[in-house]
């Protein structure tokens, strides 16, 4: 792993660090195809822009970090892979505020990632309605934040429940994303998707879903959806960095596919087009 721009084997952060203390940080986890970054300069964007939000500079740019990610690559056997890139305030005195901070604190880990098997990804993932909802007019409800309590409960519930995922709404009742997931749905020839007004993280592969949809001349609607709609779909699916694009067979009490994942399948087919170009 590499902290603070040093490889290291011992990942030491300071008890003091107020991304331990506070969740006071931001990460970025990226899916490593043939040893390179996926989407990397995407992936920095929403990072860059977060960070801005949130008043933590940025103490690296996209060309330290897909060299490092490249090196952990190869040192750890990662062809396919996954990174996670970390950056807090760094160190800080008690109480919330942010003046007389340090210097920023950031790590890298690459890891090999098994992707998820083909028989589970015909069959369709499972999702369960979870009984919390998503503060869409939180400030922070569009940044990837390592403040993740709200979504280990949320998985926590699903898992419990038997399912894969949970399918969060937003606090007005909308339909908002799940855990780590964006949302999509067929209906009547249109791709559907909660905007980024209903509590939802904007996901990059979302975005490449949106454009592979406009360029095989499926219009996208985004908005702000009830629940009622996704009894009605033709199909849905979710997506994220690692997943890519998932079919989903069942929300309890909700729907359930009765037609093949093809709009899922097609798009996904764009996509894995998309990540085979991905080199070092």
């Amino acid at each position: 792993m590499i902290v603070n721009g040093v490889e290291t084997e011992k990942g030491e952060v300071s008890a003091r660090d107020r991304g331990f203390t506070l969740g006071d940080g931001l990460f970025e986890t990226m899916a490593v195809y043939n040893g390179a970054p996926f989407a990397l300069d995407r992936h920095m964007e929403r990072l860059s822009t977060s960070a801005a939000l949130l008043r933590i500079p940025v103490p690296f740019n996209s060309s330290v970090i897909r060299s490092a990610i490249v090196k952990l690559a190869g040192a750890n056997s990662a062809a396919r892979g996954v990174a996670r890139l970390t950056l807090t305030r760094g160190e800080g005195a008690r109480g919330y505020g942010i003046e007389g901070c340090g210097a920023p604190s950031w790590t890298l880990t690459v890891e090999p990632y098994e992707p998820m098997p083909e028989a589970k990804r015909a069959a369709g993932l499972t999702l369960s309605l979870s009984r919390h909802r998503k503060n869409h007019l939180s400030p922070i409800s569009g940044v990837k934040s390592i403040s993740a309590l709200e979504r280990v409960i949320m998985f926590a519930e699903a898992k419990e429940s038997g399912a894969d995922e949970a399918l969060a709404l937003s606090a007005e009742g909308k339909v908002a994303s799940g855990v780590s997931v964006n949302v999509f749905w067929m209906k009547g020839g249109k791709l559907y998707t909660p905007s980024s007004g209903c509590g939802a993280l904007m996901g990059i592969t979302r975005g490449f879903v949106i454009e592979i949809a406009s360029s095989t001349g499926i219009e996208t609607v985004e908005g702000r959806f009830e629940l009622d709609e996704l009894k009605t779909a033709d199909e849905i699916f979710v997506t994220n960095s690692l997943m890519e694009i998932a079919p989903v067979s069942l929300i309890g009490g909700i729907f359930e596919a009765k037609k093949e994942f093809a709009a899922a399948g097609m798009i996904s087919l764009e996509y894995c087009k998309k990540t085979a170009d991905c080199k070092e």
